[in-house]
């Protein structure tokens, strides 16, 4: 059988570092798994099959359970007629400007991306990082086990000639800038902010955790420092390791190869302030809905109740339902909100991160010529990196490093 058409700047058959022993989309390493499937640029590949599909309803049917028992936990003291009074009662003013705000947080996402990639080609094009971020929201918010971390460094590779590894190591390198920020908004949240009613139980855990989740935040930034300094060395010692050590250290330093740009301290100062600017932006804009569902509450329990909210929508049920709404109920609930008008908040909110995203990205598929199989695809054939026998997995995504 003849080997289809690879991605060019991946594939061994060109003569450059690439897929066959990765078994990235295209090779004949691939043709393995069977299935097919059109990338973006157009050209057909071979995919993974069954098997992914059938672990993708699995992990389906699991988040749905999750978010129905959550949201049954959600909803079982609160009155709907009183929920649909507090639904009604929402200022509209208010929640268009909260939508405005927590659309706008991804200009900000979308420059420190850009200051993340500069050492592997700087001034990339805001329109295709644009079309990269929106879809893989849409898709982790559509679909389960949060795929659409893999769909935004797969586009923006493809459409721009990116390589895959270190590319893949800016998306990492952004997440642990997200956690930091998170982690400092929180600590300053837990500090500054009064802790009354039901927090004040709580106080001295928060604050505890603040720092403790401060020192972790710091600890995986130096690591992710230190393993990009100690690349070349790492390189000479793992040839005498065993397989799955090197497999393991190598996906590290493909990792720690996103985190370049945080060595300059130009481009550090520029993460840190695009970090700053994204982060308060989406604190302004949950503030504004709470405030608008009628909430009364200061910016400050925000800022405590933040992780608590990032790890809802963490949690990969089908658009963050039950996991952010129970987040949202329990936060609101400590600063002396009642059920009903908790339960409201958490409903509007969570509409306005996932409904606006969703009906863009949607745009962006017709725009772009894209299709979800094709995302959907190329993103399980990603994921299955070095499983297969013969597949190196990172060692060959190493390869693709400037």
């Amino acid at each position: 059988m003849t080997s289809i058409p690879c991605w060019p700047r991946f594939c061994g058959e060109s003569g450059l570092p690439g897929c066959r022993a990765a078994g990235l989309p295209g090779c004949r390493a691939a043709g393995r798994t069977g299935g097919s499937w059109r990338g973006p640029s157009g050209r057909q590949y071979r995919g993974s099959g069954g098997r992914a599909i059938k672990g993708d309803l699995i992990k389906l049917a699991a988040g749905v359970l999750l978010a129905v028992l959550l949201l049954g936990w959600v909803l079982r003291d609160v009155d709907p007629a009183l929920l649909m009074r507090e639904l009604g009662r929402a200022s509209i003013p208010g929640l268009l400007l909260g939508t405005f705000l927590n659309l706008g947080h991804n200009i900000f996402r979308i420059w420190r991306w850009r200051a993340l990639l500069e050492p592997m080609r700087p001034g990339v094009p805001f329109r295709p990082m644009f079309a990269a971020v929106l879809l893989g929201y849409m898709t982790s918010w559509v679909v389960p086990g949060r795929i659409g971390e893999l769909v935004r460094p797969m586009i923006l590779s493809e459409r721009e000639g990116l390589p895959l590894g270190p590319c893949v190591g800016t998306v990492v390198a952004d997440r642990v800038l997200d956690a930091t920020t998170v982690v400092v908004l929180f600590a300053l949240g837990a500090w500054i902010t009064p802790l009354e009613g039901a927090a004040a139980e709580y106080a001295p855990m928060i604050r505890s955790a603040s720092v403790l989740m401060a020192l972790a935040a710091a600890g995986a930034v130096a690591a992710m420092l230190l393993l990009g300094s100690l690349e070349a060395r790492l390189g000479h010692w793992l040839e005498r390791r065993g397989r799955l050590l090197r497999w393991l250290v190598r996906m590290a330093l493909s990792i720690s190869s996103g985190a370049r740009a945080l060595r300059s301290p130009r481009l550090l100062v520029r993460c840190a302030v695009h970090s700053a600017l994204a982060w308060g932006t989406i604190v302004a804009a949950t503030w504004v809905i709470v405030r608008s569902a009628g909430v009364e509450i200061g910016v400050g329990p925000i800022l405590v109740i933040l992780p608590m909210l990032v790890l809802g929508v963490a949690v990969p049920t089908p658009g963050g339902a039950g996991t952010y709404h129970a987040a949202m109920r329990a936060g609101l609930i400590w600063f002396g909100a009642t059920s009903a008008a908790a339960v409201s908040a958490g409903l509007l909110a969570h509409a306005i991160i996932v409904v606006p995203t969703v009906l863009i990205g949607l745009l962006l598929l017709w725009t772009e010529r894209l299709s979800w199989k094709e995302l959907l695809s190329g993103a399980r054939r990603f994921r299955t990196l070095g499983e297969e026998p013969g597949d190196s997995g990172p060692d060959r995504v190493m390869e693709t490093l400037p």
